[in-house]
């Protein structure tokens, strides 16, 4: 391995956890101007582009349909369900420090299940750190919790968050581990774009009001969370095991509230830092036993 290749491995988690947090700000901006599935179907149509044109000069060999189909339902899981129904829960209300927290028990969650879904092995300590990431992602959001005025449709689909982004990584971790990156946003992102559309043209209006902060909106979700978040997930899924890879959503919030903090001089006390700081320890415990990324 080369130090160029071991530096990024290293780097993974990082940047995850930058660019996923960006997330929660950056479709609060894109839901003022058009709906939640309009907003997806939109940005996946650009993903297709974008590689379906690099796509016609790498050719990359496809794999077989039987796989194609495992992408497929991972695809529509991740990109349809799970960011649907967060889109959901925003636009209805929800507050970022409530979608973030109900978001925020996939790690738990995975700890459960895993065990019998990919026969990984939670050991005590790593137990400690799931409880002690998710006390800290608690504290951190303390202050961001209120319902307000969230609908129950809202609330609704931010309680099922947690259950399609673990669904749609463990089976990512066990049927598309080793899929090629490319073959994977092209399949993927043609089943939820499907998926997202219908669900679009079903249910919502499909206005849109355009503006540079919607076409800002939609860059960001094609670049940073969709072709770099994205990968980067699904990469760290075939270099580790998914129990650890869980634990780095402990982290995504409470960045979420720092990015807040240092670009916008939205609220961070003592209290938030002290939370942050839990939470890194938690996922500490849970990453420090399973060695590094190979």
């Amino acid at each position: 391995m080369t130090t160029g290749s071991s530096m990024f491995i290293r780097a993974m988690p990082f940047l995850f956890i930058l660019s996923w947090a960006s997330g929660f700000p950056i479709t609060r901006l894109g839901l003022e101007y058009t709906e939640p599935f309009t907003l997806l179907w939109v940005r996946s149509a650009i993903v297709i582009a974008i590689v379906g044109i690099y796509a016609l000069f790498a050719r990359f060999p496809w794999p077989e349909w039987k796989e194609i189909g495992h992408i497929a339902i991972v695809g529509v899981t991740l990109q349809c369900l799970y960011l649907g129904s967060m889109f959901m829960a925003l636009d209805g209300n929800v507050s970022q420090g409530v979608a973030a927290l109900v978001a925020g028990m996939q790690p738990l969650l995975t700890a459960a299940v895993v065990g019998f879904a990919l026969g990984e092995r939670i050991n005590r300590v790593q137990w400690v750190g799931f409880t002690l990431g998710f006390i800290g992602l608690f504290i951190v959001l303390s202050e961001r919790m209120g319902v307000g005025t969230a609908t129950t449709t809202g609330l609704v689909f931010a309680g099922l968050t947690p259950i399609f982004i673990t669904f749609g990584s463990l089976y990512q971790k066990k049927f598309c581990a080793n899929s090629d990156l490319r073959v994977v946003m092209i399949v993927q992102q043609t089943a939820a774009g499907f998926c997202n559309f219908c669900i679009a043209m079903a249910i919502e209006t499909g206005e849109i009001e355009w503006s540079s902060e919607l076409i800002f909106t939609w860059i960001w979700l094609v670049f940073i969370l969709t072709i770099g978040a994205t990968n980067l997930l699904y990469l760290m899924l075939r270099h580790g095991e998914a129990s650890r890879v869980s634990g780095l959503f402990y982290l995504t919030p409470p960045t979420a509230v720092f990015l807040g903090w240092i670009t916008y001089g939205e609220t961070m006390g003592l209290i938030a830092l002290g939370g942050f700081a839990v939470a890194v320890a938690g996922v500490f415990l849970i990453t420090r036993n399973t060695g590094p990324v190979k």
